[in-house]
Formats: C-alpha cells, structure tokens, sequence
C-alpha cells in the first residue's frame, strides 16, 4: 500500500488506495438437484488522487498494471470534478466480531450437504411444487492506506442462504422462500427447520384464494414486505440529495415527520452482521447513526465527496468496489421494535391485509414516498386470523403521510435480507384495490 502510495508522491496534493482480496464458494440446487457449485477469487486496486483540488480515480485487477493504474489516476485528475476534500488521518478503532473461523474453514461439501437437509425439510412438497436452494460463503480482506497517515485493515466471512419453493396449480402461481445471513456460521439443522416452518401454514394458504374489499383497511406489513415502506427512506436519506435538493427531507432535520413510536438506524458496529466492519471504505469509523427518533427526522448518510458538496462531515457510509468509488451506503438498516405482540396486532382486524412482498418493488418514483404496488404474497385477515390468499389487489400510499400515524409496531425484529432489522409494521389509512 505503501508503495503504491510512493509512486504519486509529489505528483499530487493528497491520495488513497483501497485493496479488497475475496474468496468465494456458491453451490446452487434448482429441481431438487444440485445444479452448480463454484469457487472464484478476486482481488484489486483502486486510487484516488487529488490535485489541484480536482479527483482523479483509477483501478486494477491486474497484479502487474499498478504503474498504469498510478499514471492514469493522476491523468484523470486533470479532468476531475473540484471537490476539497480531505482524506481521514490515523486513528484507533473498536473492531466488531465479523470473522468466523469456523465458517472461514466451510467445505463446499458441506454447504452441498446443506442444500440436503432443505430437501429433507420440504421432501412433502416433491412432485407439486420445485424446489431451489442457494448457499454461499466469503472470506473478504479489505485494506486502506492515505497520504493523512491512515493506514489500516481487516479480514471478514461472509455466510449466506435462500431457498424456495414456486407451486404451479392450475395456472396459478405461488412460491413461498427465506433466507439468511452473517458473518457467522449458525446451527443448520435448526436453522433451516425453524426456516421452513412456516411454508407449510402458507401452502395451505395458497389453495384458498380470496378477495379483499377495496377502500382502506388495516394492512400488516411483515419484515420482509416493510421494504415497500422503507425504500423510499433509503432513498432519501441519501447524502447526495442534500446538495441537489431531490429528497422530500431536505431541509427537515429535527422535525417530527412520522408517529413518534417510529425509531430508525443504522449501525456498522454490531457484530456478526452483514454490514459492520472497524470503518468504512474510506477509513471513516462506523457508528450508529439515528436516521429517525421517536418520529423526528435526525440524519443523511454521507461518504467523504458528498459529506463535502453538502456542508456536512462523513458519518462512515462511504462503499465502494474495486472500479467504482465511494458513495453513501446504508451498514445494518434497523427500525426499533415497538411493544405489541403480533397476536394482539392482528387479533383486533376484522378484514385486512397481511403483506409479505409486492410486485415492481422499487418501481416509479419512490424518492417522493409514493407507492402503488400489486401484491406478491399477500393474505387475506378475517376475525384475527389469515384466512386465505389474496391476488389480484393492489396497495398504494405515501409513506410521508402514512406513517404519520403507525398503527402499531411489533414488540420484536426479525432480520431479513441479510442487513435490514425489521419488527411487524400495522398502518391503517392505506387504499386497497382489489
């Protein structure tokens, strides 16, 4: 690192170089059978220089283009875009359990044996319904070195798995699936048990198709259909909105814009998680960061470049990969847990919506807070209890309206989509057409 960083010595007023090395195994099940199974590794350079208070930026994968790397980096720089920025100087660190020995020692044997005991867990459904398993490990080193005398580094594993099934009946679609992940092996057998347990309530779900009113009624999301409401928080807490005023919350920092039970974060320091690590990609230290409190609006998230354009200071969300530079990103996304059983959220709706996932996720405008999606996996609520599913039915709403008054939130978090911690979500003031 140092060496790299000698070569644009004197030729440029400040510089950074970023090394990442991984190593990967996946296995894939598709048909109930084992489909694939491969292992690749990568590793690479990238530089950022400045001068003259312009950036220039290069990278390699190529162990002998380091020298062609360095000029084009400082060629670059002529034609950079002006940003005064400053690079992290040296600095101590509490570095979070994010490296497993264990999983870092995982046989591809072993995770094809994994892929076994989820056929073992879903063996009712051979001949009705297909069947597919994903499993992958990583083992990640990152190293960080700059002109300001910043010089560190770690190692990480990376676990992750999904599996699913998709039954077609009479030209009816349906999958059920979950998946999981951390920087730590867990206990399979069980893990995948207590995953695949709750396919069988929403098998049984699936063969008695119902309809909803349209109007509005009550609507739960679970963790994993929150994303529809989240997304649009994703989005504008972006940094890179500030400077160009494309988030609704621009300008609203301290504001109450949502019910006050609504607490969100994010935190890169907790161990075992996807998201944490010492620091960011630029050697800024990850910290927890309260995006919303008790419905008050706290922070964006800012890498060095748009903490800079915006008047403000990085708060450790700068990510990057190895030709791309950094820009903001979310670590480990949490909204607090409330205080209502799941049982009692549900136990007081005569007719509503259970939401797991919507179609077009992502799609059309989210940055507004607007969404109007057709459900994916959606059940119908009657006196309490899911009574069967709902298709054909569409949710729409504003989430800087709706959740201006949350129902209720659940009294624990699940953790889904490997990085997003996430209790039960009830709104009541949502229009549904069916």
């Amino acid at each position: 690192m140092q060496k790299i960083l000698s070569k644009v010595k004197g030729r440029v007023d400040s510089a950074e170089v970023f090394f990442v090395r991984s190593h990967q195994t996946e296995i894939g099940y598709d048909g109930w059978k084992l489909k694939r199974s491969t292992v690749v590794q990568k590793e690479g350079y990238s530089l950022r220089v400045v001068k003259n208070g312009r950036i220039g930026f290069a990278a390699t994968t190529d162990p002998n283009g380091i020298d062609l790397m360095v000029e084009n980096a400082v060629a670059t720089a002529a034609f950079g875009e002006t940003v005064a920025i400053e690079f992290p100087s040296a600095q101590n660190f509490a570095t979070p359990n994010i490296f497993d020995p264990k999983l870092a020692g995982l046989s591809i044997e072993q995770m094809i044996d994994y892929g076994k005991l989820f056929i073992a867990q879903c063996e009712r459904y051979r001949g009705i319904a297909d069947l597919s398993f994903e499993s992958q490990k990583m083992t990640i080193e990152v190293k960080l070195a700059n002109t300001s005398g910043f010089e560190g580094g770690y190692e990480k594993t990376v676990f992750s798995y999904g599996g699913y099934l998709s039954r077609v009946k009479e030209g009816d679609v349906f999958m059920v699936g979950d998946g999981f992940g951390s920087t730590h092996l867990p206990e399979m057998t069980e893990a995948l048990r207590k995953m695949t347990e709750p396919f069988h309530r929403k098998m049984e779900l699936a063969d008695n198709i119902v309809t909803v009113s349209s109007g509005k009624m009550p609507v739960i999301f679970d963790p994993k259909g929150s994303m529809v409401l989240l997304l649009p928080i994703r989005a504008g807490i972006n940094g890179r909105s500030v400077y160009t005023k494309s988030s609704p919350l621009v300008g609203k920092e301290g504001q109450k814009l949502f019910d006050e039970r609504l607490s969100i974060y994010d935190d890169g320091t907790l161990d075992r998680r996807l998201g944490s690590s010492p620091f960011d990609d630029e050697g800024v230290a990850k910290t927890r960061i309260d995006i919303v409190k008790n419905g008050v609006f706290e922070n964006f998230i800012f890498d060095i470049v748009t903490a800079a354009k915006a008047g403000r200071s990085s708060n450790g969300c700068g990510e990057r990969g190895i030709f791309s530079p950094p820009s903001p990103s979310l670590s480990n996304f949490a909204v607090a847990a409330g205080n209502v059983p799941y049982a009692d959220m549900i136990g007081s709706i005569d007719e509503g919506l259970l939401v797991e996932g919507v179609l077009g996720l992502g799609q059309g405008n989210i940055i507004s807070g607007a969404f109007s999606n057709p459900v994916g996996t959606a059940f119908k609520i009657e006196k309490g209890e899911p009574v069967g599913r709902v298709k054909n039915a569409s949710i729409a709403g504003n989430i800087y309206n709706d959740m201006r008054e949350i129902a209720a939130l659940g009294d624990t978090q699940e953790l889904v989509y490997g990085s997003y911690l996430v209790p039960f979500i009830r709104l009541d003031t949502l229009n549904i057409a069916s």
